[in-house]
């Protein structure tokens, strides 16, 4: 199952899809450990959905409150492997990878035994400008839950 990165439910949403799932390479890790880094400063260490989804509230605001507002992208890259991170904590067996098919490559989060591929980078692309309060944390609880359902051999709620 691979959740779709364009899906209006979130990252939790699971469609099938084709596409092949590598290990990240050596360029893929310190880029995932860099954005990680900025992170966890921000949070002084304490990377948990809470934390992290009160600091992606503050940032978000701040930044469609901004009159020239600068590029989304940095802080959408930080945010979507906070989001991966906390998915992996919460999911046994996921784990960073590289999803690629026809439309491109994608880092995502993935299980090893199971066809179960999370799409949280673009999930924070998709919401950025417009996510609620409270999106981040809601999107944990969620993807995490539809994860552990599919890995239980069932489907997630819609």
């Amino acid at each position: 199952m691979v959740p779709s990165p364009h899906g209006p439910a979130g990252a939790e949403r699971v469609d099938t899809a084709p596409g092949v799932v590598e290990p990240l390479n050596a360029a893929e890790l310190v880029w995932t450990a860099q954005q990680r880094g900025l992170v966890e400063e921000l949070c002084d260490g304490a990377v948990e959905p809470r934390t992290v989804g009160d600091l992606f509230d503050r940032v978000h605001a701040t930044w469609l409150a901004t009159q020239d507002r600068p590029d989304p992208e940095p802080l959408i890259n930080a945010f979507g492997v906070a989001l991966g991170d906390l998915l992996t904590h919460r999911v046994p067996g996921l784990a960073w990878a590289s999803f690629r098919d026809a439309d491109g490559s994608e880092l995502v989060v993935s299980h090893p035994t199971n066809d179960l591929v999370l799409f949280p980078l673009a999930a924070v692309r998709r919401e950025w400008g417009t996510a609620p309060e409270g999106w981040l944390v809601s999107s944990v609880h969620r993807s995490a839950g539809a994860a552990l359902a599919v890995l239980a051999g069932g489907q997630p709620e819609a």
